[in-house]
């Protein structure tokens, strides 16, 4: 099977450059990363594995993150969706596979209101209080996605709700940030979805999702197997 090389690209969004890198043109593939310390880095051995298998993907270092760099403080859960937005524009074409973790579940859900989505892959899923949605990351936001039970508002089931294409979701059996619940009813909300699944990882936990080669390869299996099929 013919592999694609990577290559990087720089794409202006207001007052930055966001940096990514695809392995394909208008690809139909994007990774999206999470929070905290996460960046594209974090993705090459899962997107390498996939690039060999026949799914070429595009991935970027959201604004406070990896390359791309600057305050994190300047954007937030809106800002993220918007520059997901813009690569898609820029890299991919549709209908798209989304694969993304933990903030970035949140950012793919969002995605699926605006784009064509056919699959979409999320590892360790969060969910928000819309009320966060434009709050700069920081104490406000913070403060607001801390209340107790405040996933429960969120509007990800609403949208999920009317989601028709494939869903997986991979989750980690020792997850002491996402609360089971969340993983829940995430799936039992898509219930218009082509197909619904919920993978739970043996012995992984939130930052350490695939604990043998073998948890690996499985998920990878699963991605190619949706991505494969018309």
């Amino acid at each position: 099977m013919e592999t694609q090389q990577i290559n990087p690209f720089e794409l202006v969004f207001d007052d930055s450059i966001l940096y990514g890198d695809v392995y394909e043109d208008r690809c139909d593939t994007i990774v999206l990363h999470g929070a905290g310390q996460s960046s594209r880095e974090r993705f090459s051995r899962m997107r390498e594995s996939l690039n060999t298998n026949g799914v070429p993907s595009v991935c970027f270092d959201f604004i406070g993150h990896g390359e791309t760099g600057g305050d994190i403080k300047a954007t937030s859960l809106h800002g993220r969706t918007e520059q997901a937005a813009a690569v898609i524009r820029h890299t991919c074409t549709e209908p798209l596979t989304l694969i993304a973790a933990s903030m970035g579940a949140y950012t793919a859900i969002k995605l699926a209101e605006i784009f064509s989505v056919k699959n979409m892959i999320l590892l360790v899923p969060a969910v928000y209080t819309p009320l966060a949605y434009h709050f700069p990351f920081g104490p406000k936001f913070s403060e607001a996605i801390r209340v107790p039970g405040s996933w429960r508002e969120s509007d990800a089931f609403t949208i999920l709700g009317k989601f028709k294409g494939n869903l997986l979701v991979v989750a980690a059996e020792n997850d002491h940030v996402i609360p089971e619940e969340v993983i829940t009813r995430i799936h039992d909300s898509a219930r218009r979805a082509k197909t619904r699944r919920v993978h739970t990882v043996p012995a992984s936990g939130h930052r350490s999702l695939f604990p043998t080669v073998k948890d690996f390869n499985v998920t990878m299996d699963m991605i190619v197997e949706m991505e494969s099929e018309k």
